[in-house]
């Protein structure tokens, strides 16, 4: 793995992956287990060059994923979990290739799918708050309580139209 790579990859990866080993040489069951992929979707990506032509063990021809395509994979795994599409996935391998030249192309990604994830959690909050006004509701209707029950169908309606906007 070159240094630039290595750098590029340990902030990603490091803090949070086992590193592989230098001779670590992993089957795609193994390789699918410690990425959280589907065996099929590892051939996928390889198929599609995502990750490079994976290396065949000599006698049985199966893949053997190792080193840098092992780093690579766990990075791409965290991506995918964030919500990168493959193009986005795409993307980033390929400005990290260009390294530091790349940094802020690289910050923008990132930056973007923050703002990304930033909306989906606060789309998420709206859909608990919705949900808490009506156990509320159904708590007040259940209890008999009236005036609980005007003043929560209110509030519940102004909660679904924020949700429905």
């Amino acid at each position: 793995m070159s240094p630039l790579t290595e750098s590029a990859l340990s902030w990603h990866t490091k803090a949070m992956i086992q590193p592989p080993t230098q001779d670590e040489r992993l089957t795609i069951q193994e390789m699918a287990t410690r990425s959280g992929f589907s065996e099929h979707t590892l051939r996928y990506y390889e198929r599609i060059g995502l990750i490079a032509p994976i290396d065949r063990d000599t006698s049985s021809k199966h893949r053997r994923y190792s080193g840098e395509v092992i780093d690579i994979i766990e990075s791409l795994a965290c991506l995918r979990k964030t919500g990168f599409s493959i193009k986005d996935m795409r993307t980033f391998l390929e400005l990290l290739r260009v390294g530091d030249a790349a940094s802020d192309r690289q910050k923008e990604l990132f930056a973007s799918h923050k703002r990304a994830v930033a909306e989906e959690i606060a789309h998420l909050r709206l859909r608990q708050e919705y949900l808490a006004g009506k156990v509320a509701y159904w708590d007040a209707r259940s209890r008999g309580d009236v005036a609980a029950v005007a003043r929560l169908r209110a509030t519940n309606k102004q909660i679904a139209s924020r949700l429905l906007a």
